[in-house]
Order: structure tokens, then C-alpha cells, then sequence
């Protein structure tokens, strides 16, 4: 037998192709990230288990912007909630989350960019006002 080269339009052998699933809707995810990440520079707790949604530069900034807070002294004294999101797709497998962010009788925004990543949501950006 001879061996054939494989053509580019043929999976390797052994290999399947995957089916793609459309991703969901990324505001509750986003959401719940700016929550998260408003409570960590606030001087709340860390983004430890939020590593998985969050790029590794994105992660980096936000806990540093946390060391900073908690060797100046801030402590989160209160609550934090999510007074209104909006989301917007500006491609295929990624997204733009705008969300306003009530701490302490003041809003603050936030605005994130999502995008996919091994199928599934991932912050990719995130800035805090």
C-alpha cells in the first residue's frame, strides 16, 4: 500500500469534527464578573474563583488594583448589586457589556468585552469607572 497525502478538506485521521453551538447570552456572566471584580477593588474579597471567565491580563489588573486598595486601607462596608445591563454583539463570538453597578447609595459602570474561548464566554476586557 501506498500512503496518500491527506487532503485540507479532510479531518486528520482519528479526528472529528465538532459541532459548534452557538454561545448564550454573555450578560448574566458579565454581570456577575463586574460584580465580583467592583467588590475586589472595593477591598472585598478576591477573584480567585473567577479565574476561569477572566483572560489572564484582565485578572492580573484587577488584583493588583486590589492590592492596592487593601494596602491603602479600603474594606468593603457594604452590599454591591447591579442596577441595569445592557449587552451588544459586535461579532460572532464576542460581545459588549455595558453595566451600572449601585455600591453605597452611589452607581459606578462598568464595560466588558467578551469573547469565546474554548466554547465558552470569556472576559477579555474589563474597565471599572
Amino acid at each position: 500500500m501506498s500512503a496518500q497525502p491527506l487532503s485540507s478538506a479532510q479531518p486528520a485521521p482519528g479526528l472529528l469534527p465538532r459541532a459548534r453551538r452557538a454561545l448564550g447570552d454573555p450578560t448574566p456572566l458579565a454581570c456577575t464578573v463586574a460584580k465580583a471584580a467592583m467588590e475586589a477593588v472595593l477591598g472585598g474579597p478576591s477573584l480567585d474563583p473567577y479565574v476561569r471567565w477572566l483572560d489572564p491580563a484582565t485578572f492580573n489588573q484587577i488584583a493588583r488594583q486590589r492590592s492596592l486598595a487593601l494596602r491603602a486601607g479600603r474594606r468593603l462596608t457594604g452590599p454591591v448589586g447591579i442596577r441595569r445591563a445592557r449587552a451588544s454583539r459586535v461579532a460572532r463570538d464576542a460581545a459588549e457589556v455595558s453595566v451600572v453597578i449601585d455600591y453605597d447609595g452611589r452607581c459606578r459602570a462598568a464595560a466588558l468585552r467578551l469573547e469565546e474561548v474554548a466554547g465558552r464566554w470569556q472576559v477579555t476586557q474589563l474597565l471599572l469607572g
